[in-house]
């Protein structure tokens, strides 16, 4: 799957695409890639800290960014059959332009979310402070954040449908 990805050398990605050299399939890996690895949040197994060294801290870390990389491969590739189911055209076109919208929607989503999360998280978790593990608002932040890559990709893939059959 990667042994035809271009990782450092745009200039001869640029000069392919250019002649159009480049097939969308290739394109796609490209662009799933570097979903994978920078969407949403950079965010990389390693930890850099003044402090003690926290296990958690690392291992929670790896699970975040595995969530994610997992999260955008699903979500990618889902988009990108959805598109081929219908007429298979513009995959790149049809995400560049949805982005904006979609993303503005997710946003405004979460600002709904995110205000009733933290009423409800904090109003359950004041009784109980003592009670829960320290790092239970770093775990439900990441949760909160997965579900909106979620949120994201359904309603994509909504969009997706409509562009790529008509409906």
């Amino acid at each position: 799957m990667i042994e035809d990805l271009f990782f450092i050398n745009s200039k001869a990605l640029a000069d392919k695409l250019h002649k159009d050299d480049i097939s969308e399939e290739l394109a796609f890996k490209h662009l799933l890639l570097y979903s994978m690895l920078f969407a949403s949040a950079i965010t990389y197994p390693i930890v850099v800290s003044c402090t003690q060294s926290d296990t958690f801290s690392f291992w929670y870390q790896i699970a975040n960014f595995f969530a994610f990389a997992l999260l955008q491969f699903w979500g990618m590739s889902w988009l990108y059959r959805t598109n081929k189911q219908g007429d298979g055209k513009a995959f790149f076109l049809r995400w560049a332009a949805l982005s904006l919208p979609v993303g503005l929607q997710v946003w405004l989503i979460s600002l709904l979310l995110g205000l009733l999360y933290g009423f409800l998280f904090s109003f359950v978790t004041v009784q109980h402070i003592n009670e829960l593990p320290e790092n239970t608002w770093l775990v439900s932040g990441m949760l909160f954040g997965l579900l909106m890559q979620l949120i994201y990709y359904f309603i994509m893939q909504r969009n997706f449908k409509r562009c790529a059959n008509g409906l």
